[in-house]
This record gives C-alpha cells, structure tokens and sequence, in this order.
C-alpha cells in the first residue's frame, strides 16, 4: 500500500514540480489565477494523500501508528483552513475541476472547508486524547468532509 501511495504522490506533484520549476513544454500563463490553480492543485493532492493515511489506518491497509496519525489529522485541520485561499475570483483556469458554482456560492464553500476542518481537528483532539484507535470512528467524518465539498463544487474526473 505504501509503495502505491508514494508512487501516486510522486505522479501527482511531477506536473506542480515541472510548473512551478520551469519545466519545459506548453507554459502556463503567469497569473494570480494560474498561480491560485496551482496552489489549491499541490494543497488538494496533499489533503488527499493525509486522508489516504488515516482512512488506511482506519480500515487497517495500513498499520496504525499513533503519532502519524495525529499529526496527519493535526495537518489535515490545518491545510482545510487553507483552502479558499486558492479559489480567488476568475480562477477557472483551463485544466481546473472547480465547478462555477464555487464562485457563486462561496460562504456555503467556505462553510465546507471549515466542516472538513473542524472534523479533522476533532479527530486529532480525540486521538490525542485516547488514542488513534479509540477515535478511528472519525475518520468517515474527515473523508465525508471532502466529498460534501467535491460533490456540489467539483467537476467529475472521467
């Protein structure tokens, strides 16, 4: 599993590495919206990747290891509160998944960010507490937190 997770993460981030390090090909435009599509790009991937931590730990993929998995939740609260950062005005640029919607409902998505926030600080408080698996019934919570988001306000990958 470990080696599936670091050969995704590792495909993923090539393409923000060949941008954000000059790479060669078709360039994208510098812009504050690239550069905003960029950034949500490498933080949603990054979310992506602590998500794929705990719920593997959660379903037993993985071996639970209590420090990984409070800081993975500790980082997942704290890259939710990140996320509108990304989503400035005209940033549906060619290649992004944001769905118009986004824009025009952005309290109710910004709303969604700090639900997936405060689930995975509720996580993290309770592992810390008493322990990953005592709280490992949270983590559908966390999980349930990116698609109540990705539902109303994610294009569907094909």
């Amino acid at each position: 599993m470990k080696k599936i997770v670091a050969t995704l993460l590792g495909v993923s981030v090539i393409p923000f590495l060949a941008i954000s390090c000059g790479g060669t090909g078709a360039e994208a435009p510098d812009t504050p919206e690239q550069r905003a599509f960029e950034y949500r790009t490498a933080l949603m991937n990054t979310v992506a990747y602590k998500v794929a931590q705990v719920r593997g730990m959660e379903q037993g993929e993985i071996p639970v290891d209590e420090a990984a998995a409070l800081k993975h939740a500790r980082d997942i609260a704290t890259l939710a509160g990140m996320i509108p950062e990304g989503f400035i005005p005209n940033s549906a640029v060619e290649g992004s998944a944001a769905l118009p919607e986004v824009w025009t409902n952005m309290a109710d998505f910004q709303q969604k960010a700090a639900d997936l926030q405060n689930a995975a600080q509720a996580l993290a408080d309770a592992a810390a507490a008493n322990g990953f698996e005592a709280s490992k019934g949270m983590v559908q919570a966390v999980s349930g937190g990116c698609g109540g988001c990705h539902r109303p306000y994610r294009r569907r990958q094909e």
